[in-house]
């Protein structure tokens, strides 16, 4: 009788023993099957697959981890850091997961848990361009330059040529002044494929700051043609060709600024001077006198600056 109830013990042991084996495998396949779909970009499948390996195993860490990584890439983004949380409850080390924590907290305007995040995944995996670029990016966020340009340098040397790292370099030194070298690093950004209307506005603002009006003009036109309801573009335009004499264009570069935000004193300011200028006192008066009947100081503002216009103008003749 021992001997059959020992069978039997053996028995169920052995049965146990192939389900816990059949789970792993099941479990294995899932996570194969969900990377298969994640490379693929088919995230809702993806995301069925992996609940399915979380079933099995609420505490896979690959499991977690995946989930959390389609979640964020279909802008489920709660739901992200949730499950980003529960796999570094686990392993707390990982660097993807830190790096991937820091951009889950950085989306939400949290720099300081983002860059906590960022740290310990460049501590991780120093070699990473993408985990350097990133802290150095959320540094610069913040306003801390200095501490971005170690990392941003990292990440151009380990992957050059990126334009958004050369992007963000540039932004570093035009943020501490040092306007040579954000020169250098825009022009950089733009060889290596950058192609948004910003990159091109900066550039046009710190050719303007080392007095290369035309090449200044050049960088706006090209941020204007890639973006044309710019507003800090347009109106930096309409300064340029102001001080360059061109007032009729300047004019119209304001006019096109007021047709999409008329609520901007600013640019009444600017319209005014330009209308003043070029001869069209009537429009310029005009101005004037609505300015002053809503802020007196934008209204000697404009006075001033088409004083200190004609003076330039004339001294400019002089020479």
């Amino acid at each position: 009788m021992r001997n059959l109830i020992r069978y039997a013990y053996a028995a169920i042991f052995l049965l146990l023993a192939a389900s816990v084996s059949a789970q792993s495998e099941d479990l294995n396949d899932l996570l194969d099957r969900a990377g298969r779909q994640m490379y693929v970009q088919k995230y809702e499948e993806a995301i069925l697959t992996l609940q399915s390996a979380l079933k099995i195993d609420p505490n896979n860490f690959e499991a977690l981890h995946n989930i959390g990584t389609v979640h964020s890439a279909v802008g489920n983004l709660k739901k992200a850091r949730t499950y980003f949380e529960r796999a570094y409850a686990i392993d707390s080390s990982n660097a993807e997961l830190n790096n991937n924590l820091g951009v889950s907290y950085s989306t939400y305007g949290d720099s300081e848990k983002a860059i906590k995040f960022f740290l310990k995944a460049v501590k991780a995996d120093s070699g990473s361009a993408i985990f350097n670029a990133n802290l150095g990016m959320e540094y610069l966020k913040i306003g801390r330059t200095m501490g971005a340009l170690p990392y941003l340098h990292k990440a151009n040397s380990i992957r050059p040529m990126q334009p958004e790292i050369l992007f963000s370099i540039g932004n570093s030194y035009a943020a501490s002044s040092r306007i040579d070298s954000a020169e250098f690093y825009y022009e950089r950004s733009a060889e290596a494929g950058g192609a948004g209307a910003e990159l091109y506005y900066f550039l046009g603002r710190i050719k303007d700051k080392l007095k290369k009006p035309k090449d200044a003009e050049a960088s706006y036109k090209t941020a204007l043609k890639l973006q044309s309801d710019y507003p800090d573009c347009i109106r930096s335009l309409a300064i340029l060709y102001i001080t360059d004499g061109r007032y009729t264009e300047a004019a119209v570069q304001f006019e096109l600024v007021l047709a999409a935000d008329s609520s901007s004193l600013g640019n009444w300011v600017g319209l005014g001077t330009a209308y003043a200028l070029e001869g069209r006192t009537k429009k310029a008066d005009s101005i004037f006198n609505g300015l002053y009947a809503v802020d007196t100081s934008a209204a000697f503002q404009m006075m001033r600056m088409i004083r200190e216009e004609r003076s330039r103008q004339k001294e400019k003749a002089k020479d």
